[in-house]
């Protein structure tokens, strides 16, 4: 949590991290996947999975910043988390959380059992 929020708090545009994970849950990369604007970033779960193939991960945990300072996950943030995890689910690719970072603190959809 602490380095996502050292990378991602204070950027004035939302961008979407992804962290790849092995089979024991090691990291293989971080990578960010998309940059948007002040209060959107488009995030596209085929290219989240294509790219976690890619890596042959196994894991991934998603994170994204929201430049407004708020953490609180919007609509949207939890439809796609639940659509990357479903497809992840059947690719044997597990979704473990999708973080959200603000200048005002974090929120897991994990641990808000939002997925």
């Amino acid at each position: 949590m602490d380095y996502c929020v050292a990378a991602m708090a204070y950027e004035s545009r939302e961008q979407f991290r992804i962290l790849f994970l092995d089979k024991k849950n090691a990291l293989i990369a971080d990578e960010v996947q998309q940059v948007g604007t002040v209060d959107h970033t488009p995030v596209y779960p085929r290219e989240v999975i294509a790219r976690a193939l890619q890596l042959a991960a196994s894991g991934i945990i998603l994170a994204h910043n929201h430049p407004s300072g708020d953490p609180t996950p919007s609509k949207a943030d939890i439809e796609m988390t639940r659509t990357i995890a479903n497809i992840g689910a059947q690719m044997g690719i597990v979704v473990h959380d999708h973080i959200i970072i603000g200048k005002n603190g974090h929120a897991s959809l994990k641990g808000l059992k939002l997925f």
